[in-house]
């Protein structure tokens, strides 16, 4: 299943990449209480809904991606810009590895982009860094 949000912030994705890391997560988003040390498995995180787990990070094109590699159900998302679906705003993508799931678990996904979401609105000053030009431009549906 995936899962989309789209905030309404014009950054560019090396301002992502400086600005969103594992340690600046519970300051953009009040469904990750906190993090801590890391473990073999990457650092910890604690979800609001789902307790305790360990969180990746990596750089991709248009900004970074999280991973819990001990959730079983493989969630990871993304915050990048610069590219489609909506290249002009900041584009939130989670996926789980699951074609359905119980309704309590897809909401507290969605809970999860809702408030990353929110906190990247709320903690970005619009407008001060142009998205970096692409060679190609879709416009958001």
């Amino acid at each position: 299943m995936e899962f989309f949000e789209f905030a309404e912030v014009v950054t560019s994705q090396e301002e992502i990449r400086s600005r969103i890391s594992i340690d600046t997560l519970p300051d953009f988003c009040e469904e990750i209480e906190g993090v801590d040390a890391a473990e073999e498995l990457g650092r910890v995180v604690y979800f609001r809904q789902w307790g305790r787990f360990h969180i990746r990070q990596e750089t991709v094109m248009g900004g970074v991606r999280f991973s819990v590699p001990d959730c079983p159900n493989a969630l990871a998302w993304t915050v990048t810009t610069g590219y489609p679906p909506c290249p002009a705003k900041m584009v939130l993508h989670a996926t789980i590895n699951r074609i359905e799931h119980h309704p309590e678990f897809i909401e507290a996904t969605k809970a999860l982009l809702a408030a990353l979401k929110t906190g990247l609105e709320r903690n970005y000053t619009r407008g001060d860094t142009a998205a970096v030009p692409q060679p190609f431009r879709i416009p958001c549906l």
